[in-house]
């Protein structure tokens, strides 16, 4: 595996055989022509001669956590959309052409999983007929049950479902598990754990296998299914045979300025902010609508995924002496960055205003919005504690 950070700067030698495919997709860019190549994506590449992470802005410790937390931002928010278009890139390639990507069979998968189509697929309609001194899984038959005790002796006649072993069911099974793997949401995994239960009831046993590839795709050409399973076995045919090219090229990223979306959102949640609701003595300037990212009862502020070492050369206007001026100087603003751990930067003045500039652990943003906890409110809290004393 290769670690790379997002927006640093790398020899082309550090990208090997995959430089190309890398810069034709634009997840690098050309900062000095044959000298230095900037990394302009969070998430994971894979191809043929490598496999690419990058992590956020402003990482620089190679983790298990870090990557972990790289990978789970991309299954968490590959939903998230702005102006309609989903800001994820998910795609796949073989040599010549794009083929859909593992994300787009698993959605498919879950859903067929999730619907009656693949309940009937579970759950067959065959049904079958045992006259048993023990309890089954069923229907009682009144009537077979008085006819067949005159022929086979006390018990109860049940209806059925004919549970036959189904290669292909497990086959079906084993792939939807290993993409629940890599893509579910805590949501989807939850639904999926509850109609495992509901089957199970009835009767159904899961199990997952190994299978091989060219003896399923030959099963799954050559056999006649019931059409209404259909396009449940194209799908599962289409993903093994895309499962089986060994040359193959894999995006699954955001952009960084899609990054930078994601980032925001993330805040705008966990720190309660509601933006359309500006302060009561907010006053717009004559010039422009000003958009703070973040609007609390105690401060106001942005989200800015920068580069620390780039941060002072910003001029940081709008967040310093606009967003002052319209607040009429009632609340602290702070400009958030993203970063490794909670840290207070700096404070940028243009008399009588003031600026604070802080990082905040992308980490704990993360766990702050899967758990609902306030962590990153109670340290950006401490911040503004800190520098209302400082300034009394």
């Amino acid at each position: 595996m290769n670690l790379l950070i997002d927006s640093a700067l790398y020899t082309q030698g550090a990208f090997g055989d995959s430089f190309g495919f890398l810069l034709e997709h634009g997840l690098i860019e050309v900062k000095q022509y044959l000298k230095s190549y900037k990394v302009v994506f969070v998430g994971e590449v894979i191809t043929p001669y490598h496999h690419f992470i990058a992590l956020p802005k402003n990482f620089e410790d190679h983790t298990q956590e870090n990557i972990s937390l790289t990978i789970n931002l991309l299954k968490t928010f590959r939903g998230l959309k702005r102006k309609e278009k989903l800001l994820i890139e998910n795609k796949s390639f073989e040599t010549g052409k794009e083929i859909e990507s593992e994300f787009y069979y698993w959605k498919k998968l879950y859903g067929f999983f999730m619907d009656y189509i693949t309940y009937e697929f579970y759950y067959p309609r065959q049904k079958l007929f045992i006259h048993s001194s023990r309890p089954k899984l069923g229907r009682v038959n009144p009537m077979l049950t008085d006819i067949n005790r005159g022929r086979y002796g006390n018990g109860i006649t049940y209806q059925i479902k004919d549970f036959a072993t189904n290669e292909i069911r497990d086959v079906y099974y084993t792939v939807l598990k290993s993409l629940q793997e890599k893509y579910a949401s805590t949501t989807e995994s939850r639904k999926i754990a509850e109609m495992e239960e509901f089957l199970k009831r009835k009767g159904i046993a899961f199990k997952q296998i190994a299978y091989d590839d060219k003896q399923v795709i030959t099963t799954l050409r050559t056999t006649q299914f019931n059409p209404v399973y259909e396009l449940v076995i194209k799908t599962l045919l289409a993903y093994i045979e895309n499962s089986s090219i060994q040359v193959k090229n894999k995006i699954n990223v955001f952009y960084s300025k899609a990054f930078e979306y994601v980032y925001q959102y993330m805040l705008q949640a966990v720190l309660d902010s509601s933006t359309g609701l500006k302060p009561i003595n907010w006053t717009e300037p004559s010039y422009k609508t000003l958009h703070p990212d973040l609007i609390h009862t105690r401060f106001i502020g942005d989200a800015k995924y920068y580069n620390l070492k780039d941060y002072l050369r910003k001029p940081f206007e709008k967040e310093l002496y606009a967003y002052n001026v319209a607040n009429h100087n009632a609340q602290i603003n702070l400009v958030m960055i993203p970063s490794e751990q909670n840290a207070y930067l700096s404070t940028l003045t243009h008399s009588p205003f003031n600026l604070e500039v802080i990082t905040i652990s992308l980490q704990d943003i993360y766990n702050d919005f899967i758990t609902g906890k306030k962590d990153c409110l109670a340290f950006i809290d401490s911040v503004i504690h800190k520098r209302t004393d400082n300034i009394r």
